[in-house]
This record gives C-alpha cells, structure tokens and sequence, in this order.
C-alpha cells in the first residue's frame, strides 16, 4: 500500500484555470474539421429513441421492455434537458431515485431510498473507482456533459457489477472508448451551459473521427465554476438553531447564499480504437479535477448532537428579515474546508465475435483509476490526505444453449486506499475482490425466464492486522425473474433477487471524527455479509394509442444490514456512532405515465406525463430508519412542435414524519419548473437552444436524503441556460 501524496502536499484552494492539455490539444487539432468535413446526421443522442437502445448495465444488453430488471434510460434531448451539474442532479427528479446534496459540486445517487455504499457508479461499464462511495462530501469523478445517456438499474445490480451494487448501479456511456463504428469521417458537439443559481459557467466539447478505414479517434474536453448557491433564506433551520442556541453553542445565521459551496472542475480525454467487423480494440486516458468547499456547518462548530434532541421540530426558516448575507454576532465560524481533487484513469476494452460455435461475444473490460485528493483547511494547510488506486477486470462470453441464452465471466477488482492526517478516520487498507458469475434466459411461449448467480470473494488487508484484524470472507447472489407478454407493446416482469454485500473498510475499519457527515465513527471489525431478499414486479407498457409507462411495486428484507448507531455518546464534540448490524425492510412503489401528442394545436402536439414514487424503511422493531426520501408526485404538461418545446413541471414532495432516532422532520415543498428548447439545423449542423427556470415558487427545499439537510437548502428560484451545437 502506498501514498502518493506530493501532488496533494502542495494542492491550495486556488482554482484550475485550464483542462488538461492531452485533450485541449487534440480538439485544437481536430475542430477545423468540422467545418471541411461535415456529418449528414446530427448528435446520434439527439435522435435515438430510448426505448429502442440496448441497455449495456443489463447481463444481455437488452432493451427496457426484455428485462426483468427494473431499469431507466436517460438519453437523447431529454438528457441535454436535464443535465445539472452532478450525474446525481440530473437523475434527482426520476422515479425512485434522489440525491444527497452536498451543495452543487458534491452528491451522490440515492435509488429507492439507499445511497452510499449500496448504490455503485460506473463509467461504460467499469467502475468508477474514486472515492466518492467513502463518504459522501466526495464528489463522482463523472461530468454530465460527456454522457451521452445514462442507465439506471433500480434494485439489485450485484449480478453483473459485484455485491456493492446490492441496492442498485449508474453506468454512464460515454464516447471515451471509441469502439462504436463511425457513420461519418467527422463528427463533433459543443455544450455551453449556465445558471443563476450558482452563476455557473460549464463548457463541454467532444469530437470523433476516422482514421483511415479501421482506426477512431475521440477527444473531451470539460470545465466547469460556480459561485457559492443562492437559497431562499436562512442556510439553518429554525430547529437547528433554537437546539444550537439552548446548548450555549453558536450556530449560522447566514442567508442568501449557501456559504463555502462554491467549486470547479475541469477534465478532458483521449481514445483510440481499431474497428474491424468481428474485432474491436480500445483505449482512453482522461483526467479529472475539482476544487470545492464543504457546506453547511462551521469546522469545528459542527456538532449536531441530535441524538440527545427530541423529535418533531419543524424545519422551517426564519420570517424574512433585513439580515445581511452573513454572519451576525453569534460567534459563529463559517465552513472553511475545502477539497482539492484530481485523477488519471486509463480505460480498454475488446470486443470478439466468433463466426461460429455457441459462443457469441467475448467481450474484456479493463479499467484503472489514480486518485487523489487533499482536505483543506481555512488556513490554507492540507489537513487531510487521501489517495487510492484502483483497477477493474471483466472477461465476459455471450453465448447461446440450445434456444436459450446467455453470459458468464470473471471479475476482479482491486482497491489500494490510504490516508494520512489528523482526521483520517480509516486506516490504510488493501481490498480485493473476485468474482464469478453466469446468468441465463429461456423462452417459452409469451414468457421469458431469466436466472442468474454470483460468487464473490472478498480480502480486505489493512496495514496493521495486529490491531485491526483483516477481513476475508464469500458471498453469493441470485436472481430469478419472468417476464410475461401480455400482447403487443405490454409486459408484466417479476423480479426475485437474493444478494449478499460485504461489509466495507469504512464499516469495518473507522474510528475517528468524519466531519463531512458530522460524526465520530467506529467500525465493527466482527461484521458479517449483509444478507437481502428483494421482489419487484411491474407492468410495462406502449403501443399504438400512444401511452406509454411503468408502473411497480417492489419490497426487500434484509438480514444483517448495516447502519450507523448513534450511542448516545460524544466523542470530539461530535456524536458517536457504531456500525451495527439489524433486521430491516424497504417497502416501495413508483409510476411514470405519459403521451406525447394527447391533442394537436397549431403550433404543435399536447403531452402530458404524470410520474411519483414512495419508499417506507423500517428496521426490524418498526422503527423508521434514516435519510428515508417522502411521498413524491409529478406532473408535466408540454408543447412540442418541429423545433419548439415548452415544458410547465410541478413536483410535489411530502413532508417527512417518520424519522429516525437522531433525526429532525423534514418540511414538504413544491418545485414548479419551466422549460423551452429549441432546436434549428443549419445544413449538416444543428444547433440547440434551452431555458430553463427552476423553483419558480422559491420555495424553501430540504432533500431528507442529504446528512446536511438542517444546514443547507436546495437552490432557490434560478434560471438555467445553454446550447448544444452539434456537426
């Protein structure tokens, strides 16, 4: 195990000015091109139908409608509609899934009430491998702008990806490993976006080409700043404040502006592929940067304590006042964090098709990750240092078995963590994960079967077992779903998943204070594979009325699982908690209806889509658990013409009751959204236009998924912009 830390050593909150030059250059080469060589198509992601791709996060790609799996696709104009400034923003308003919010640069995915450790990102398949899953004030090393669609598996994923995707996986596509055939000699996109909320400035560009008959070529490149996010009024809740203000202890009377969340980022990449017509090799390098405050509360003054303050406490801010955008006399310290992160990764895959035998497809995924990233503190000094490596191989073979099919491979991941400073709550450790997997389908008349199975071994060595003994231990997973095809556009599926996670280092291994999510941590080395029984079942439907959409139920129990105990003690002036196992249950539902031409105008079709979701999470006892998301309804209403669109959105989330021990109520509010987009070709080009206006009502708005929820609101009322050119 090593660190490399030099680079960090000397990180300071100054921000980047410049992507990396790998990819500046390459574009540089290349963007004369666009004009001497131009495509007769637009941005395919423009103009796919969803529903007509294959879902690459799926065992045999299938499309949404030959699944068992509770799947969603994010592409096309809706995606470029969407698009925020995390990959857990842009996916926050789907059913059944959230964020947790940590300011507009830091936030991570949250599928049907589950974050965390639970729910795994992938880049084209392969794992991520930064360390945003260690905590959650870590930022995805993904930016929105380079996914050309984004696919959801909502529930258990550990088939395919490994057992840390027990409660569902993201896998972003990309273009980075250009193995997918060009249709023409060139082709390129720019994306400038902005918003009021942050005053956000976020460019993004990418360009292919060939290279003779065989070789593709593919370059990024990305950058992104934002100024700290205006709210509506106060940063704390009033509850948070009177429990502050009873203890003696200052508290944040800020308002306006969400201090310290400011940030930026920048990247870029490069690839390389050779193309023939039953082999395919690939190759990318990329890099990734970002600097970004922590907010919410004052370093060293954060220490909720709730675990002592009784429930019920509503979240609701103080009475508009002439309060200036700061600090009053409290004698309160502002958030002074900061994060200073940067990666290299390096990515290959290959591709064999077989012109006989059962085997269909081999297909070799590798990926390696070099990450970095210093906590810094108000005085400019590195407090903290963390870096990891990763590496990720996957060796899959589609193959066919009678008139059945199917895949099997291997996968072996390999995690080198180590960190070193005072607040360094886990020790250097040395993960390693084996396995191997197979999954099956058969038709039988109007019904498809589908089974499948994962072993996977799991070593987790740290630096000194003498004192903190390593962890070794086996899981197995299996899945067996139907799908029944009702008639012609509808399926019914049933889904019954059984998934086996290893604990991680962090649950393992941690003692020390996490101010990121404001507690003392103390791991449980003796803790057992977290056990969990999940059914889904969900109807699926579209034809030629032109209704479309889902509609399922799902539940999952769990022996085993692992959650943060408070224990009612105080360790640094922060609660304590213990990673334990328990008993619990997750009991949910979500729907997403909707029509595209209910009625023609003049200036074009009438559409409406109605969408919600709910998950109800409880332990064993009935207890409720934590960071659970409320009752959520959705309704939109558009116009679509030949070039024009208007979008009129108004989400509704309930507020949340049912808390916690160690949890404040969270308040309900209302998002009301308005979009219009417009799109223009200009010969072989095309250009897009957007505008976006978001919390129109400027409601107060606290996601319950988010640690930070009593400290740091959503954006208030903020208008969002950009265009998309495309050649």
């Amino acid at each position: 195990m090593r660190l490399r830390s030099d680079a960090a050593r000397s990180a300071t909150p100054a921000r980047r000015t410049a992507a990396p030059r790998v990819s500046a250059a390459v574009l540089a080469a290349l963007a004369p091109l666009a004009v001497a060589q131009p495509t007769t198509t637009d941005d395919r992601a423009q103009v796919e139908r969803l529903e007509e791709v294959r879902i690459t996060a799926t065992p045999l790609r299938r499309r949404e409608f030959e699944t068992a799996q509770p799947v969603l696709v994010l592409g096309g104009d809706e995606l470029v509609r969407q698009r925020a400034t995390t990959i857990a923003e842009t996916l926050a308003a789907q059913p059944g899934l959230s964020a947790t919010s940590f300011g507009p640069i830091a936030s991570r995915p949250v599928i049907r009430g589950q974050g965390g450790l639970r729910v795994q990102v992938f880049q084209d398949g392969a794992d991520v491998l930064d360390a945003a899953a260690l905590s959650e004030d870590h930022a995805v090393t993904l930016d929105p702008l380079l996914a050309e669609r984004i696919e959801v598996v909502r529930g258990p994923a550990a088939l395919l990806f490994g057992n840390a995707a027990s409660a569902g996986a993201v896998n972003v596509v990309t273009r980075r490993i250009p193995v997918e055939a060009l249709d023409q000699p060139f082709s390129a996109a720019l994306e400038l976006r902005g918003d009021s909320a942050a005053d956000t400035r976020a460019v993004g560009a990418h360009a292919a080409g060939k290279l003779g008959d065989r070789v593709q070529v593919y370059a990024d490149i990305h950058d992104s700043r934002s100024d700290e996010l205006r709210i509506p009024g106060y940063a704390w809740t009033e509850a948070a404040k009177e429990y502050f203000e009873a203890e003696g202890e200052a508290y944040d009377e800020s308002r306006d502006r969400l201090t310290n969340s400011d940030g930026s980022s920048d990247g870029g990449s490069l690839g390389i592929a050779w193309v023939g017509d039953r082999q395919k090799y690939g190759f990318s390098v990329s890099e990734y940067g970002s600097e970004y405050g922590l907010p919410g509360l004052g370093h060293g003054h954060g220490h909720e304590h709730e675990h002592e303050h009784g429930h019920g406490h509503d979240a609701r801010p103080h009475g508009a006042d002439d309060h200036d955008d700061h600090h009053d006399d409290h004698g309160f310290e502002p958030p002074d964090v900061r994060l200073d992160m940067k990666q290299r990764r390096y990515d290959a895959s290959a591709e064999w098709l077989p012109s006989s035998g059962a085997v269909d497809a081999l297909r070799l995924r590798i990926a390696r990750n070099d990450y970095e990233h210093a906590e810094i503190e108000g005085d400019g000094e590195v407090g903290t240092l963390y870096a990891q490596v990763g590496d990720e191989v996957r060796l899959t073979a589609d193959h066919r078995v009678g008139e059945g099919r199917g895949v099997f491979g291997v996968q072996w991941r390999e995690l080198d963590f180590n960190a070193e400073g005072e607040e360094a709550f886990l020790p250097p450790s040395m993960t390693r994960n084996t396995g191997v997997f197979a999954f099956q389908e058969h038709r039988v008349g109007a019904v498809t079967i589908e089974a499948g199975a994962r072993y996977e071994k799991q070593r987790i060595a740290t630096a000194d077992p003498d004192t903190m003994p390593d962890y070794e231990g086996n899981a197995l997973s299996g899945s067996v779903g139907a799908l029944w095809g009702l008639r012609p556009g509808a399926t019914l599926a049933l889904q019954l998943t059984r998934t086996e996670r290893h604990p991680t280092a962090t649950e393992l291994f941690a003692s020390g204070p996490h101010l990121a999510v404001q507690r003392y941590e103390i791991g449980d080395a003796d803790l057992d594979t977290e056990r969990g029984l999940t059914a889904d079942l969900s109807l699926r439907f579209g034809g030629e009325n032109g209704w479309r959409g889902t509609v399922g139920v799902f539940h999952s129990d769990y022996d085993r699982y692992i959650v943060a105990q408070p224990t009612g003690e105080i360790e640094d002036e922060l609660p304590e908690v213990e990673f334990v196992s328990r008993d619990a249950r997750f009991t949910g539902a979500e729907f997403e209806l909707g029509h595209d031409a209910l009625a023609a105008t003049g200036i074009g079709a009438l559409g409406l889509r109605l969408f919600g979701d709910i998950v109800r999470a409880e332990d064993g006892a009935g207890e409720p658990l934590p960071q659970i998301p409320p009752l959520r309804l959705g309704a939109e209403a558009s116009l679509t013409g030949a070039r024009l669109r208007l979008g009129l959105e108004a989400i509704w989330h309930d507020s949340q009751d049912r808390i916690a021990d160690g949890e404040r109520r969270t308040a309900g509010y209302t998002m009301l959204n308005l979009e219009a987009s417009w799109r223009q070709p200009f010969g072989a080009a095309g250009l897009s236009v957007f505008l976006r206006g978001s919390n129109l009502l400027d409601e107060e708005a606290r996601r319950h998924t988010s640690p930070l929820k009593d400290y740091a609101p959503l954006a208030g009322r903020a208008v969002s912009g950009g265009l998309r050119l495309t050649f």
